[in-house]
């Protein structure tokens, strides 16, 4: 089965006049598409429409996107699905015409069962080398994730992800991953100020905290309180909601029962 669509043909070859390889100048997502349902497809596209305006890219109508989707995965498997928009082909320069026409590439790739069953009994992580600086489009899944590479630069196998801090210290996410805490009976969540992805993932966390009356709250997080909290998850649109036991040397109690219930009730269950 051919795995990548672009402008809703199967191709897997593009010009290399286009701006998302000459400059990053493009938006994504990433998704999963669970024997041809797509959980939270409207909030996943309501988001990439989002980012795609703060940079002035128009994207096709969700029903279109949807449908070229669907093409790359069935009812009978899982898939990851991989949404690329860039600004489209242009001359030398950061310049643009108003008028280009945007790419659009979706690709598909298999769903590791066994590394979603595998992290639920908890994974280890570490900080970062790379501290994260705030700007206008930290806010915005572009193109260029080149601070994500050089976070996980030589990250050894027994390490899931590697934690981003601010220069203040504070922890703001994950390379692959939000991330969020839980002391006694209140699950702690990062503010993230303009430095962080506010997800999709995050976005359905804190909504089903609300609706459920869950107590949270959303606040700084210094790498020093780390130290005081019971239990740490890790969280993306794919793989869901995974216990931490290990933060560099802080160590964590491991409860299956909430990253089961949440996987659950925000729909990550993917096997």
């Amino acid at each position: 089965m051919n795995t990548t669509l672009i402008n809703g043909q199967f191709e897997n070859k593009i010009s290399v006049q286009d701006r998302g390889l000459q400059y990053g100048d493009g938006v994504f997502r990433t998704l999963v598409c669970n024997r041809g349902s797509i959980p939270h497809f409207t909030k996943h596209y309501q988001k990439l429409k989002q980012d795609a305006k703060a940079i002035n890219i128009s994207i096709p109508k969700s029903s279109n996107i949807l449908s070229d989707i669907q093409k790359l995965c069935t009812k009978a498997d899982v898939k990851i699905i991989k949404i690329i928009i860039t600004r489209g082909e242009s001359t030398r320069g950061y310049d643009y015409s108003k008028m280009m026409t945007p790419n659009v590439i979706i690709q598909s790739f298999d769903y590791d069962q066994k590394k979603f069953i595998k992290n639920k009994t908890g994974v280890s992580v570490e900080t970062a080398s790379v501290l994260l600086d705030k700007n206008s489009i930290s806010d915005i899944k572009h193109l260029n994730r080149l601070i994500n590479i050089l976070a996980l630069a030589g990250k050894p196998k027994s390490i899931h992800d590697r934690i981003m801090l601010d220069h203040k210290q504070n922890i703001i996410e994950g390379a692959y991953h939000c991330v969020f805490f839980k002391h006694r009976n209140k699950f702690i969540l990062p503010s993230l100020n303009q430095f962080g992805l506010q997800g999709v993932s995050r976005q359905l966390l804190i909504e089903y905290f609300e609706k459920n009356t869950v107590s949270f709250i959303a606040k700084p997080v210094s790498y020093n309180s780390v130290k005081h909290f019971d239990e740490m998850y890790l969280m993306n649109s794919v793989y869901g909601i995974t216990p931490v036991i290990k933060f560099d040397e802080f160590k964590f109690q491991i409860n299956q029962s909430i990253s089961q219930q949440l996987n659950s009730a925000l729909k990550f269950n993917h096997v």
